[in-house]
């Protein structure tokens, strides 16, 4: 499934509005719309809708089947670039090679180094390539 049919479904089954969505997170209307037609969100969006929703981003976003929560303020975005060197060891690669492979490129993968946070859609792109969850890869679960 697409995250914005996880959305639409997690919507469904609390029975609620997009505008009491939008009042209880403070993302608005019409992104959340925009989400529903295909838009992914930003890494905080992602994060706050995931708290709200009481479920893992690896749900949200599809790459598990299983809704656990995770708790939202434990988590350490800057363990991403760690965790992200670490996993292309374990995988037998290098930044050169992940990066053709995923079409990333060199200056992004200097921009993660340098602190920066890619956007949800290459974190998404990265987990699955790498094998691990969203949830580990920044931070959130050991």
């Amino acid at each position: 499934m697409e995250f914005s049919d996880i959305l639409e479904d997690l919507i469904q089954e609390k029975n609620i509005s997009l505008r009491k969505i939008s009042q209880m997170t403070n993302l608005s209307a019409m992104q959340l719309s925009k989400y529903l037609h295909g838009s992914i969100p930003n890494i905080n969006s992602a994060l706050i809708l995931a708290n709200y929703f009481n479920c893992s981003l690896d749900y949200l976003f599809g790459l598990s089947n299983i809704k656990k929560s995770i708790d939202y303020n434990n988590f350490e975005l800057n363990k991403f670039i760690t965790r992200y060197e670490k996993l292309l060891i374990k995988n037998n690669t290098n930044n050169c090679k992940f990066s053709r492979k995923c079409d990333f490129s060199e200056s992004l993968l200097r921009y993660w180094k340098n602190g920066g946070l890619p956007k949800m859609e290459n974190i998404i792109k990265i987990a699955t390539n790498l094998g691990t969850s969203i949830e580990y890869l920044i931070g959130r679960v050991d």
